[in-house]
Order: C-alpha cells, then structure tokens, then sequence
C-alpha cells in the first residue's frame, strides 16, 4: 500500500523505523519525492521517476543533513532536469569527474581490483613518479592533445617508460569511461595514431658453447645461496621473483618437488626438483634451513635480492653476458631443442595454457613433467661435461 503524507520536519522525524527492510513515503505536495526509512535507522530523500522503461532514481541526501524544504526545492529541480531530457545521475558523475584526479581515480580503480602489492606499488609508482606533473589533474581535464604532447615528453627518457607510464595512464582512463565519469578515454589517440613504441622482446641466451664456461664460473661461486639460486633459474626456468621468494615449508626433498606460491599468473605452480639440483637444494638447508626461507638473507623477515656482485663475477669469469632471466629463456630454448611440446614447455615454465583449446582439456602427469625437467637437464649436463662430444637427449 503506498504510504502519501505531507512532508514535514516533525513528521519525517517521526517516522517509525520499520522492524526489517525498509519502508517508502511519499510526499503529497512534490510528487515523486520520497523519503526511504530504513530499519538501520536511516532516512534517505530520494526522486522516483518512470521513464518509460523502468523506475529512475536519484538520491537527494539522508535526513536530517537534507531538511524537508530544502528536499522538495531539490526535487523539483531534479524533476525538471529529468522532464528536459537531462539525466541527473549522468550530470552527478560529470560533477564527480569535474572534480576526481587521476591518483584518486586509480585509488578507485584499485580498490575494485585483486592486485597483488608490488603491481599496486609499481601503478602508484608510474602516476606519482612518472607523471607526477598530472597525478592531481582532474580525469575530466586531459585531452588527446595533452596525451600526445606527454608520450613524447616520456619518450625523451626512454621508450619503454613512456610505455609503461602511459600503459597505467590507460588503465585508470578505461576506468573512468567505463564508470561514466568520461565519455571517452583520451589515451586511445595513441592507438590511433600509432605512435605507442614497439618493445623490442629480448633474445638473450646463454649460447650452448658457452655453457660450460658460464657453468664453471657459477661453479666457482663461494656464496652457497647465489649459486643454487643461477642454477635453479637455468636448470628449472623458474622467475626469478619467483626462485627467491621460495619457501622451506613448500619444498618437498624426499618427493623432489618444491611449490610456488601465488605466481605471475595467479596461480600455485608445482614442479619437480631434476637430479643435478636435488643434492644442491640439501647441502643449502644445512645453511638457510634454520629461516622460513630458501634464499635467506640477513633479515629473517626477508628473502635475498637478486645476488648482483655474484652474477658479475660470473660475467668476469666466463665472458657471459647474462641476468637472471636470462637463464629463464636459456631453458625454454633448451627445453625446445629437446623436442619437448609447445604444452609442455608452458607447463614447465608456468605460462597459461588455459586459453587454448586443446591445451585446457591437458593435465600434465608429476612423472610426465620430472622426465621432461631431467631431460633439459640432461641436455645442460652433456654440454658442461662434454663427454666424448656427445649430447645426449634422452
């Protein structure tokens, strides 16, 4: 039954609260205004319109921030809006635009998103750092024009970070249009246009006929920690990330399996430990097995970084420029050259399949990925030793 009443300071004050839900009344002097009572103990004016499709409402304020004159004198006016073709909520937005800048936007951005904290620290990084300049400018404000003008301000520095840092700008401006606080993004002008820079994808390997040297001088390495952690990285392919951040509580020396968690991709990614590092990972929790980590470092609340002064050496003495993820690609390429599928290869490496086919409907058997693993191993192996001059695959 629809509740009219005329509106007054001392009746809304009155209005019982309801014992669940909510309850609406109407306003028999403005028609349309309502007052929403809710059995949390609010009263909220609002302007309910049909519009020939369905019921359009517009918030006005709760009571008593919003008195009952001042509530008709709002709807009358939204009322009107509404009757000249004027969307309240779009114009509400387009205030809220007007107002809202790019870090606030990417705060809002972020809040609706799972993101994992070094992805939130790296966007934050790019607004604030990157494009300090326009981080309290209001969303509404930059134009086709300002972008172009600022992707070549970037490029000045560095192709790649003015990738980056208009990657993020487009990011928070997808955000703002698809919220309705723009009508369009004005960062897809460099799409265009196309003036985004091509990134030029490394190709950087360990070459096979340096294998040995380069295998020699890690070798050499006193830093027991610096050198399981190369030697995992190109005889598991493994991110290095990934490799540091590992844990003792999720390495399995008897079933030579060890687990990373929450990688890249979302995902946990199991993977068998192959022969050669086995007794390496066994010699090392002798020294680390006392913390929480792998790859300890002096702070017991934290892991190692990437051990920089040992990868030089390294580079000093066997004449092999690298880095980490170097040794990364060095083992797909291998992992290629031993005839392993392209699906395998993926598995190993913790690449999703789940977008293809056929690659979905694959789950890769424990034993099927150690002979795999063993066989890129094997592969690194007959190189270093280079036993009569004979490679064995298999």
């Amino acid at each position: 039954m629809k509740k009219e009443i005329a509106f007054t300071q001392a009746r809304i004050r009155d209005l019982p609260l309801p014992d669940k839900g909510r309850v609406d009344y109407h306003d028999t002097k403005v028609p349309r205004l309502t007052c929403r009572v809710s059995s949390s103990g609010n009263k909220s004016f609002v302007v309910l319109k049909w519009n020939g499709k369905s019921t359009q409402r517009v918030t006005i304020g709760k009571f008593p921030e919003w008195g009952v004159v001042d509530a008709q004198k709002k709807a009358q006016s939204i009322l009107a809006d509404i009757s000249s073709g004027i969307n309240p909520t779009e114009a509400k937005r387009k205030k809220e635009a007007e107002k809202t800048t790019i870090a606030q936007c990417l705060n809002k951005y972020i809040e609706h998103r799972t993101l994992k904290p070094r992805t939130i620290k790296d966007y934050r990084y790019k607004i604030h750092h990157d494009l300090f300049d326009w981080a309290d400018l209001p969303v509404s404000k930059i134009t086709e024009q300002m972008v172009l003008r600022k992707q070549k301000e970037l490029t000045k520095k560095g192709k790649t970070l003015a990738n980056a840092a208009m990657r993020v700008l487009r990011l928070v401006m997808n955000y703002a249009e698809a919220v309705g606080m723009l009508e369009k993004s004005p960062v897809s002008i460099l799409s265009k246009t196309r003036v985004w820079h091509k990134n030029n994808r490394r190709n950087r390997v360990i070459p096979s006929n340096k294998l040995q040297d380069w295998h020699g001088a890690v070798e050499s390495i006193k830093n027991q920690k610096a050198k399981v952690y190369l030697f995992m990285l190109l005889y598991m392919g493994m991110r290095s990330t990934e490799a540091l951040s590992l844990q003792w509580d999720c390495v399995d020396l008897e079933g030579k399996k060890l687990t990373l968690i929450d990688t890249k991709n979302g995902t946990n990614h199991t993977l068998p430990i192959p022969n050669v590092i086995s007794p390496m990972l066994k010699m090392l929790k002798r020294e680390t097995g006392a913390s929480v980590w792998v790859f300890a470092s002096d702070d017991p609340d934290k892991h190692m970084w990437v051990p920089k002064k040992q990868i030089s050496r390294v580079i000093q003495q066997s004449g092999v420029e690298f880095s980490s993820h170097d040794c990364r690609r060095t083992f797909a390429t291998i992992a290629e050259a031993v005839n392993l599928p392209m699906t395998m290869i993926k598995r190993l490496m913790n690449h999703t399949t789940s977008n293809e086919i056929t690659g979905g409907y694959i789950v890769t058997e424990e034993d099927t990925l150690r002979e795999a693993i063993n066989k890129v191993a094997a592969y690194i192996k007959a190189r270093v030793d280079k036993q009569d001059n004979v490679i064995k695959l298999a």
